[in-house]
């Protein structure tokens, strides 16, 4: 517990070091360029990370345009930094980005504040954004609705707090301050009673917990002190039982947000939650790894299995992958994927 307060204490102190993991491209609503350009509609967020999604392709980050301006004209347009990953949250869609070294140091030293994204869009208004085709760093943007750079160090905080706490990336801020205050009040209660604990038994603070149980145990030749050595006993055994509680119920919390989410996504079936949360509370890096490299079940897969005239019930490749990651029994997979594919109907 104190290592996990250490390293929350950590990101608090680096947070405004560090240049933010996740950039806003686009706001929810419709909107439009100070320029006066658009409207544009509010953007279909799940449409556009599919598009992201089967394409492939990392999205540069540039600075002031250059790869529409300068490249053009054969000067040199270099990327400083590569969007991995799109994810849609309740203010727009957002934005996983990867800095080269240059790009980190040009946002850490606030070079640059704000964002501006090049669309693809409709001809007719309000415009219909089919594609973020890259984004660039500037400090002139025309779209005034996305947060800034500098406002997004609260949110670089936020992302080592979650890594600190072992939250997942989609924890919102009231679930991250749950966590660390959770893990204060633990900590707090934790560093009391060993406190009491060592002042009774006559040791320094600092001792171990298994060291003052022994210690403990070799003592007790007055029936007062053996009540007394009793009750911290138990006290001491009592918090350890809180802590183990604490710890359990986080794990299982993290679990759950991980693998609804995954079910949201169409990447595990409903029929699996309660294996996939078993699975996560143990090894939550395993289960997220293996959930970052399934396929969509919806897509080909369970939910829109195949084209008409084809066997809908028979498995596709993708299965075949799914069950091997997760070693699912072929069967079981098969009876779930006949049960889904029948309520699509």
């Amino acid at each position: 517990m104190e290592k996990a307060i250490n390293s929350i204490i950590r990101a608090l102190n680096h947070a405004d070091a560090t240049a933010p993991e996740w950039l806003h491209l686009l706001p929810a609503g419709e909107f439009k360029g100070v320029d006066g350009r658009g409207p544009w509609a509010a953007p279909d967020m799940d449409a556009l990370i599919k598009t992201f999604n089967s394409e492939g392709l990392k999205l540069a980050v540039d600075e002031n345009h250059s790869t529409d301006l300068a490249a053009k004209l054969g000067h040199s347009a270099p990327a400083r930094g590569w969007i991995v990953e799109m994810q849609k949250r309740d203010d727009g869609l957002y934005g996983k980005v990867e800095w080269t070294p240059e790009g980190e140091q040009l946002v850490k030293t606030k070079a640059y504040g704000f964002l501006s994204p090049v669309l693809m869009h409709t001809l007719q208004k309000p415009y219909r954004i089919v594609k973020v085709a890259r984004v660039s760093l500037t400090n002139d943007p025309n779209i005034s609705d996305l947060k800034s750079l500098h406002s997004q160090e609260e949110n670089a905080m936020l992302e080592q707090l979650r890594k600190a706490l072992g939250l997942p990336e989609t924890a919102d801020e009231a679930t991250v301050m749950a966590a660390v205050t959770a893990s204060h009040t633990a900590q707090t209660a934790h560093a009391t009673l060993m406190s009491r604990i060592a002042e009774a038994a006559g040791v320094a603070k600092e001792t171990a917990p298994d060291a003052l149980v022994t210690v403990i145990h070799s003592r007790g030749k007055a029936s007062a002190t053996d009540a007394e050595n009793a009750e911290l006993k138990t006290q001491l055994v009592s918090m350890q039982a809180q802590l183990t509680t604490l710890a359990t119920s986080t794990a299982q919390d993290k679990a759950t947000t991980a693998i609804d989410g995954a079910i949201q996504t169409g990447k595990i079936v409903p029929a699996l939650r309660d294996h996939m949360i078993a699975r996560h509370m143990k090894n939550p890096t395993e289960v997220e790894n293996e959930i970052k490299l399934m396929p969509s079940l919806n897509a080909g897969g369970l939910g829109n299995r195949k084209q008409p005239g084809a066997d809908q019930n028979a498995l596709t490749a993708e299965d075949d992958k799914v069950m091997a990651m997760m070693g699912i029994d072929p069967k079981a997979y098969a009876d779930t994927a006949k049960a889904l594919h029948g309520k699509g109907n």
